[in-house]
This record gives C-alpha cells, structure tokens and sequence, in this order.
C-alpha cells in the first residue's frame, strides 16, 4: 500500500470514527452548525475538517489565501480532506431519439470521470495573516434584527412559492406540513417570522428529499431528521439561530444514533440544494450565499 492509499485509509477511518462520537442530540447539533460553514464540501470532508479542527470557520488551500490576499502563517498545520482525481474520457454519445439504432459509427464527447482519490490539505483563517479586504460577508459576519427577519421570510416564500404553492394557515397544531401528492407547503400564520422560516425550510426540506429519495420504506423518523437538521443548517447560513426551535424537535425524533449515519449525507445534499438555489436566485437578499469556500 502506498503512501497516499494509507493516507486515504487513514481518513476514511478518521470520518467513521466522527461519526461513531456523535452520541447525543446536542453533538449533532454541534455538527450540524459546523457544517453550515462548509455546506458546500462533502459531508465526508466536512466531518473531515471538523476532526482535524473542529473550531475551523473558513478554509482555503495555500494559493487561494494568497488570492485573497492573505498568506498561512509559517509552522500552520494543513488539515487534510479527500480531492478526487479526475480525468477526461472518450465516450460515445447517446443518441436523442434511445428508439433509433443506424449502422454508422457513434458521435463522441469527452467526459469527465472520478478516477479516485488523493489527500489535498487545506488552512483555516485563524492559520493565516493578510487583508480581510477580499473575506466573505459571512466571514465577516452577518447583522440582522425583526426587519431583517420578516424581509428574509418573504424573499423565501416567494422563492419557494416559484415550485409550491405556500399558504399560511390558521387553528392548525403542526407549525407547518407538506402535501406529497399535491406538493402543497402550509405554514402556520400565528408564529413568528424566525419560526416561519424554520418550518418554510423544513418542509421544503422535505419536498427535495422525497424527490431525490422517493423510497417508502424510509422511516418517519429519518424523514424528519433530515428536513429539520437541514433547516437548521440553512438557517445557520443565513445568519439565523434556529437551534431552540430545532433542538427540542431532533431531540424528540432521534430514536437511535446509528439513524444518524444513514441521514448524513442527505442532510448535507438537501442543504447544499437549497443554499445553492437561494444564491443563484438573482435575489439580493441572498447574494451573500454565493460566496464559496
């Protein structure tokens, strides 16, 4: 086994063993806010970072903190995370009508393919000196009060209400539902701006899950976990604290830590959707979220 391979193993066995740490509600959502940093890294390169560094808020490779403008301070430690290995093959080209077959040789196209992995190392801002001119909004930080919340409410709505019809409802028990056979969001009209997006999130959340995962025999149980553990993840991008709403409600679905393992990586997918959505929405609001790791 070579170097890089053992490297690899190393890894892979650093993220089972994260996992298997994750014991309690609250270290999932310790995790959970971790991973709102990283939405857009694998949730095996997210767990990745969090082992190594688990107080990391904002990495970058050695030349990209030299683009911002900053450099990693001597002595730094890289964290180490998985990057494919990727290669251009010839394929042939399927043809538009599949019904129709001709004797004549097939067009072709090049493609790309994951050929494998390698260990790439990354640095965290607090392992780096410079300019802070050219740093992301969220890394600077976010503020906000109710009106910033009500706008973030709507602007959401109707994002989301260009795929669903959303209604607010009253004299309801759930904070919010969605309909699978109708696709129809409720949201409960009598709640707070930060509750109503907690719960617009949750079931989109859902929506996106069940597209993506439209097998019956998942349970309830992880069904839930992953939408509210994605709206948690979003709302912590935003720059929204949800976690006593969200805290109490995982808490009360997290029969068995081992559902964990199967929900985290949708969880990381279904978020990564809707926070890339929300950016390349054109909306203001939101442009924030464009800026990437």
């Amino acid at each position: 086994m070579g170097k890089n391979q053992e490297k690899i193993e190393a890894a892979l066995a650093r993220i089972d063993e994260g996992m298997e740490n994750i014991n309690t509600d609250k270290d999932w959502m310790e995790f959970l806010t971790f991973q709102s940093r990283f939405y857009s890294y694998s949730f095996r390169n997210t767990m990745l970072i969090y082992r190594q560094k688990p107080g990391a808020t904002f990495v970058k490779g050695f030349k990209a903190w030299n683009q911002l403008g900053r450099y990693v301070k001597k002595g730094a430690k890289g964290i180490a995370i998985l990057a494919p290995c990727i290669k251009k093959v010839e394929v042939f080209k399927e043809p538009e009508n599949r019904a129709e077959y001709h004797e004549k040789e097939g067009e072709k196209e090049m493609r790309k393919v994951i050929t494998g992995f390698r260990i790439a190392y990354v640095f965290d801002i607090s392992d780096t000196d410079g300019s802070d001119g050219c740093l992301p909004v969220l890394v600077k930080g976010l503020s906000g009060d109710g009106e910033h919340v009500k706008e973030i409410y709507g602007k959401l709505k109707e994002f989301i209400s260009t795929e669903h019809e959303v209604l607010e409802v009253e004299g309801t028990a759930s904070k919010g539902s969605y309909n699978l056979e109708t696709g129809v969001i409720c949201v409960r009209s009598d709640v707070g701006h930060l509750q109503k997006i907690k719960t617009l999130i949750h079931e989109y959340a859902h929506s996106i899950d069940f597209a993506m995962h439209p097998e019956e025999d998942i349970s309830r149980n992880k069904r839930e976990l992953i939408a509210e553990s994605t709206a948690f993840v979003v709302c912590e991008r935003l720059g929204l604290d949800t976690s006593s709403y969200s805290m109490s409600y995982i808490k009360s679905w997290l029969k068995d830590k081992e559902e964990l393992k199967a929900v985290a990586g949708s969880v990381q997918k279904v978020a990564a959707r809707i926070i890339d959505s929300l950016a390349e929405s054109g909306d203001s609001a939101f442009s924030y979220l464009k800026e990437e790791q």
